[in-house]
């Protein structure tokens, strides 16, 4: 078969023959649509190369106290010895299903979700990956300062992954970015950035980052001439340009882009290697 998406169904599949799976999740019966060969809790994708598990943001898993319970009776134990595109989205993964899934040959992994989940599945072995995508929404973050402790030991424990993506959804919780260290991060997107001078100091931190695209939340026309004065006076904020490999970066400012025009030509001295500088389409 080829792709296959099941959608509030509950029909009964041969998990064998299977080569892409979409699961939205209805927790915990999404897998009882696969047809097991006996009794036991096992799930034997054969076939299966890319698999997606959807989740919804974390809130039908979400206890009391704060913490996840990713349900680990709902699983079966997963064989997916051919799987090669991993893709998760907002769901809690039991540590066993981390295990088996990481344990495959997997060419491309996507994690959309809360940073202690990311980082175990980054425990296991990546270096069979082509790319890695993390995706951070800091509203949904149960421990601010654990995010950082989680994302810089994935961040630094990556080397040998040759495009490795993160988007962070700053949001209300704004990041210290001078906690940051990911040593090798290649391609970083932020969304509702409130804080480009700080950004701007962590960058030559990620000494690897190629590509850089910033939403900056700015709102007023007041704030919009800070941080013009901010983009004229960087000879006066650095002694001399920075170190990083940056060769593009994209800056939007929320509706008020045509303002910036010449103001961002100033970062071509702060990032000798940019090879171009432009504006969030």
């Amino acid at each position: 078969l080829g792709d296959t998406y099941f959608d509030g169904i509950q029909p009964n599949f041969m998990p064998q023959p299977l080569k892409v799976v979409s699961l939205g999740f209805d927790m915990p019966h999404s897998w009882d649509m696969f047809i097991r060969n006996d009794d036991s809790n096992t799930l034997v994708f054969e076939n299966l190369k890319s698999l997606q598990l959807i989740g919804d943001r974390f809130s039908e898993y979400e206890l009391q106290d704060g913490s996840i319970d990713p349900i680990d009776r709902a699983w079966p134990k997963l064989v997916v010895s051919q799987l090669e595109t991993l893709v998760l989205f907002e769901i809690p993964i039991p540590a066993d299903v981390a295990e088996s899934l990481m344990s495959a040959p997997l060419k491309e992994l996507t994690y959309k979700g809360r940073s202690d989940y990311a980082h175990m599945l980054c425990q296991h072995s990546t270096s069979n990956l082509n790319e890695l995508v993390l995706a951070f929404d800091m509203y949904i973050e149960s421990n601010v300062e654990t995010f950082y402790q989680n994302t810089n030991a994935i961040f630094r424990n990556i080397s040998k992954i040759p495009i490795v993506r993160c988007t962070v959804a700053d949001l209300d919780l704004k990041i210290n970015w001078s906690l940051i260290d990911w040593s090798y991060l290649t391609h970083l997107y932020v969304q509702n950035l409130s804080d480009l001078d700080k950004i701007l100091d962590a960058i030559p931190a990620m000494p690897y980052l190629q590509f850089a695209s910033l939403i900056v939340d700015i709102n007023y026309k007041t704030d919009l001439s800070l941080f013009v004065t901010m983009l004229n006076g960087l000879k006066q904020r650095y002694s001399k340009p920075s170190s990083s490999k940056l060769e593009t970066l994209l800056i939007s400012l929320l509706g008020i882009d045509d303002e910036l025009d010449g103001a961002l030509d100033e970062l071509k001295w702060y990032f000798p290697k940019l090879e171009h500088i432009g504006k969030v389409e």
